[in-house]
């Protein structure tokens, strides 16, 4: 019992070979196909969702172009409403000017009217107050025969009267 405890003992380095040759057989036969089998299951799945997530993106791609587009032509729609109703209030608006301008106009032209007639009819007093003051004296003149200090004095008088009964 001399032996060595490491050595190298060919009979049993050759044992150990044929066994891991035997091992990798089975592991090969029953565990290799069953975990490629598992392993290329996961990358399908994979694959699927990679391909699940690529559609969603760009199915997103299109609805936000889509989104974009539509919102583009609201602004657009938008702005030709304004537009649309900036113009119509602009033509109402000179509209309004216009037939404020006219019945200003109409108002003046009656006002004007009106002064003249009120004119005309003070003018027509006035002129009939003056025959009535020159009837007066006239007719006072006649009546006697007077210097001009009493001519003054019945003009004077005449006025006084008139004067008092336009008071």
């Amino acid at each position: 019992m001399n032996e060595p405890l490491i050595g190298f003992r060919v009979p049993e380095i050759c044992f150990a070979w044929i066994n891991l040759f035997v091992f990798f057989l089975v592991v090969k036969k029953y565990c290799f196909k069953p975990i490629k089998a598992v392993i290329d299951r996961r990358a399908a799945e994979i694959r699927g969702t990679y391909a699940k997530a690529e559609a969603a993106n760009e199915k997103a791609k299109r609805l936000e172009e889509e989104y974009i587009q539509k919102l583009a032509a609201a602004k657009f729609e938008a702005a030709q409403i304004i537009s649309v109703a900036t113009a119509t209030s602009e033509a109402k608006a000179e509209t309004i000017i216009e037939q404020a301008k006219q019945k200003a106009m109409q108002i003046l032209e009656k006002a004007q009217l009106q002064i003249k007639k009120e004119k005309d009819d003070s003018l027509r007093e006035v002129f009939d107050e003056v025959a009535d003051v020159v009837l007066i004296t006239a007719s006072k003149l006649l009546e006697k025969e007077m210097s001009i200090e009493d001519h003054r004095e019945v003009i004077d008088k005449v006025l006084m009267e008139i004067g008092a009964g336009v008071k």
